[in-house]
C-alpha cells in the first residue's frame, strides 16, 4: 500500500482531538426537519424568519438593476453605489465616524489585527477573546509581544497593563501603541465585559493617543443600547472606544460584518490588510438583506423584539433554576456566577448548561428534534451545551425544553445510583485557555 504522510499526519490530528473532545463536530449532514423550538442558533432577535424584514428586503430586491454578485473585490469593480450607501447608514445607526463592512466579522478581525499594529506595539486581550482576533494577531507585525489576561478580570488587567507597561518602555515613551481587545458579551458563558472598568483603567494608565481600546459585538450587535446600537453605546463609551466590530451573522439573522473605526484605520486597512484586498465583496442580496436588517433593528419593532427577547431570558433563568431543584447540580447546572448574565435591564441570551455528560445530554436532544451540540475543551473548560433564547420563543417552549433536561438527569442519576458511579463536578476552576 502506498505510504501518503499527508493523510496519516491528519488522521493522526483527528484521532488526537477525539480523544480530546469526545468527538470532532456534528453530522453537517443529519439535520431532518424538526417541530422542536430553536433554542440553539445564533438567531437573537428571530430575525432569519421575520415576514417585515422579508417584506422590506423583497421590495429593495424588486426595484434594483442590481441583484446578485458585486463582481469582484471593493478595491476594483466590486464597490458601488449601494455598498456605500449600506456603510452611510451603518455610520448613521452606529454614530460612526466611518463604517467599513466586511464578509464575516472573522475577517473584520483577521483584516484589522493582521495590519493596524506595528512592530513595537503590545496587544493585551482577555483570555476568552474569539479565534478570528487571536488568529489576527498571529499575523500581526506584533505577534511576539501579545498578553492574555484572566477572563472579565480587572484586577488582572490592572496587573497584565502594568507590567506591559513596564516592560515596553516606547509605550508611554510615545513611540509605541497597547492595543486592548475584548468582547462585549462572551459566547461561552453567556457573561458581559466589565468594560466601563476596563476602559478607566486604560485612561487612568496610559496617556492619550498611546491605546487603542478594540471591542468585538458580535453577541451584543442589536440587542442593547439606544436602537439596538449595542453595548460600547449602551455604556456610553462610543468617544472612548477606538475601533468596534459589529457582526450580522447573529442578532441580525444573516452574515458579514462592520468594523467602526476612524478614516485613516479604514483607509489603512483598504491599503494593506490581505482579507480586504483580495475578497471579493458582498454581493447586492447580502447588502440588500442588510440594509433591510438594519431598518428592522431600528424600529419599534426592533424595541418590541429587544424588550421580549429580555423578558424570556429572565423567564428561562428562573425556569430552569426551579427545574434544575429536582436534579444534583453535579449533574445539571446553569454556569456562572449569579448577576454575570445581565447588565441593567439587559439580559444575556446566552444559557450555558454544564453537565461532566454534555456529550450524552447533546446525543439526547437531537432525538428530540433540538440542535443542540456539545462544547468541550478546547473551545470551553467545562463540558456544556448553549441554551440560546430567542425572541420569539415562548414560556412554553422553554418550560418544556427544562422539562426534558430535568428527565434526562433524573435518568442518568437512576444509572450512576444502580451503578455506584461517583458524580464528577462540572465545575472546575476556569483554565486560561
Amino acid at each position: 500500500m502506498t505510504k501518503v504522510p499527508l493523510n496519516e499526519a491528519m488522521e493522526k490530528a483527528l484521532a488526537n482531538r477525539l480523544k480530546l473532545m469526545g468527538r470532532i463536530l456534528m453530522d453537517m449532514k443529519s439535520y431532518p426537519p424538526s417541530s422542536a423550538a430553536d433554542l440553539f442558533s445564533n438567531d437573537y432577535l428571530s430575525l432569519s424568519t421575520d415576514p417585515v424584514m422579508r417584506d422590506i428586503f423583497l421590495r429593495k430586491v424588486h426595484v434594483s438593476p442590481r441583484i446578485f454578485g458585486s463582481t469582484g473585490a471593493r478595491i476594483s469593480n466590486g464597490s458601488s453605489e449601494e455598498h456605500n450607501a449600506l456603510e452611510r447608514q451603518l455610520e448613521r445607526f452606529y454614530n460612526a465616524e466611518s463604517a467599513l463592512t466586511f464578509c464575516s466579522g472573522f475577517n473584520a478581525n483577521m483584516a484589522f489585527f493582521s495590519c493596524v499594529p506595528q512592530p513595537k506595539d503590545v496587544i493585551i486581550y482577555d483570555q476568552l477573546m474569539h479565534m478570528s482576533a487571536r488568529e489576527g494577531f498571529r499575523s500581526s507585525a506584533c505577534r511576539g509581544s501579545t498578553y492574555k489576561f484572566a477572563h472579565n478580570s480587572v484586577v488582572d488587567f490592572r496587573r497584565t497593563l502594568q507590567a506591559v507597561l513596564e516592560k515596553h518602555p516606547d509605550i508611554l515613551a510615545g513611540d509605541a501603541t497597547v492595543f486592548i481587545v475584548v468582547e462585549s458579551l462572551y459566547s461561552m458563558d453567556g457573561d458581559f465585559s466589565p468594560l466601563r472598568e476596563i476602559v478607566e483603567a486604560v485612561e487612568e494608565l496610559v496617556p492619550v493617543g498611546r491605546y487603542h481600546i478594540y471591542v468585538d459585538e458580535a453577541h451584543t450587535t442589536a440587542l442593547c443600547g439606544p436602537n439596538g446600537s449595542g453595548y460600547v453605546s449602551l455604556l456610553g463609551l462610543n468617544d472612548r472606544v477606538q475601533s468596534v466590530v459589529h457582526t450580522f451573522g447573529k442578532a441580525f439573522g444573516f452574515h458579514g460584518g462592520v468594523l467602526l473605526s476612524s478614516p485613516l484605520v479604514h483607509r489603512y486597512i483598504i491599503g494593506f490588510a490581505n482579507h480586504f484586498i483580495f475578497t471579493t465583496s458582498m454581493p447586492y442580496t447580502d447588502v440588500f438583506a442588510m440594509s433591510s436588517a438594519l431598518e428592522v433593528v431600528a424600529s419599534e419593532r426592533g424595541q418590541q423584539l429587544r424588550d421580549n427577547l429580555s423578558r424570556l431570558c429572565r423567564y428561562a433563568h428562573a425556569s430552569l433554576t426551579q427545574a434544575f431543584k429536582e436534579v444534583p447540580p453535579s449533574l445539571l447546572a446553569i454556569g456562572g456566577r449569579e448577576g454575570i448574565h445581565s447588565v441593567g435591564d439587559v439580559q444575556s441570551p446566552i444559557i450555558p448548561i454544564l453537565s461532566p455528560l454534555a456529550m450524552e445530554l447533546s446525543d439526547f436532544l437531537r432525538t428530540k428534534g433540538y440542535g443542540a451540540s456539545y462544547i468541550s475543551i478546547p473551545i470551553a473548560p467545562t463540558p456544556r451545551i448553549r441554551m440560546i433564547i430567542h425572541a420569539r420563543n415562548t414560556e412554553k417552549e422553554i418550560d418544556g425544553f427544562a422539562r426534558i433536561l430535568v428527565q434526562w438527569a433524573k435518568e442518568q442519576s437512576t444509572f450512576f445510583a444502580r451503578n455506584d458511579i461517583p458524580y464528577c463536578d462540572p465545575s472546575p476552576p476556569r483554565a486560561r485557555l
